[in-house]
């Protein structure tokens, strides 16, 4: 195709967020919910770009809607057009002496409420107009589909367009409530193996973890799955097992004893993610140096270190 966006002079700014919706989406209905509109109508208006470019965009399959080679050509088009206009309603957004409007922060549960909450409670009344919106969850938010404006993530992304910056390290311990392990002395690997353990259900087998926890005590016993971490550490507190659990999640728990060593568990790097386009937009500068700051300051317990 010749030409892309340039060929059709009446093209604007809904039409390609149209196409970016149903692209990211591969759902009429989704793309729907995001306009504001029937289903039906997402059909007809992408029906009308269609017949105005001279292309079909999108086939009909089993998976949902998928891009056809014309419509991916497009789409990098499309993607720059969404850049600029994210940039353009950043400026205005920032406009005036003090950051003001919404920025969308995703991160885990944890995170959230143990680290990034109490700072943010300090250091709201310094910024009366600007609402951060926190997003938690197992699921990784999509940055490159404008589901955050950044995250803190334990996992690098791979898509471009992003500001991608590593901040710090999360350890991880195997714990227990002291009344299961042995009065004596500690166990081994072995002897930890013959107790039984708490994991994550089906859907969360993919958390490093999990898969570390598979790895070396494959055999073991498990006695409760949960698909939240908290869950997961009231679990152990009550004697039902044993757990992989960040330190600086569950060091404060006095019922729980290490039974393995962050240096002999598993670890994952701590990322600041943020869109490009958003990098040096004030308002997001200051919910991103909160969060640096935040991974800066503990740092120690983050890494499973003495206070």
């Amino acid at each position: 195709m010749q030409g892309g966006f340039a060929m059709m002079e009446n093209l604007n700014w809904d039409d390609v967020r149209l196409l970016l919706l149903v692209a990211r989406t591969r759902s009429l209905s989704a793309a729907a919910v995001q306009l504001g509109v029937s289903p039906s109508t997402v059909g007809r208006r992408i029906a009308l770009l269609e017949r105005a470019l001279g292309v079909t965009l999108f086939m009909r399959h089993a998976s949902g809607y998928r891009l056809t080679e014309d419509g991916a050509s497009l789409l990098e088009d499309a993607r720059r057009v969404e850049d600029a206009m994210v940039q353009l309603q950043g400026r205005a957004a920032d406009a005036g002496s003090t950051p003001r409007g919404h920025v969308r922060l995703a991160t885990n549960e944890a995170l959230a409420n143990l680290l990034i909450l109490p700072r943010w409670a300090a250091l709201a009344p310094r910024y009366p107009d600007l609402v951060l919106e926190l997003v938690t969850g197992a699921a990784i938010q999509d940055l490159y589909r404008r589901d955050a404006d950044l995250a803190l993530r334990l996992v690098r992304p791979e898509a471009g367009g992003l500001t991608v910056r590593k901040l710090g390290v999360q350890a991880y311990a195997v714990y227990a409530a002291k009344g299961l392990l042995p009065q004596s002395r500690k166990p081994g690997k072995a002897g930890l193996a013959k107790l039984p353990w708490i994991g994550w259900d089906a859907s969360l087998q993919h958390l490093v973890q999990a898969r570390w926890q598979r790895e070396h005590f494959l055999e073991a016993r498990i006695a409760l799955t949960a698909n939240s971490l908290f869950t997961q550490l009231h679990a152990a507190e009550q004697g039902l097992g044993l757990a992989v659990l960040p330190c600086y999640i569950t060091d404060p728990h006095p019922q729980l004893t290490r039974c393995l060593s962050p240096g002999q568990c598993v670890s994952q790097d701590i990322w600041l993610v943020i869109q490009q386009g958003l990098r040096d937009a004030p308002r997001v500068r200051v919910i991103a140096d909160m969060v640096a700051a935040v991974v800066s300051d503990n740092r120690k317990a983050l890494e499973g270190l003495p206070p």
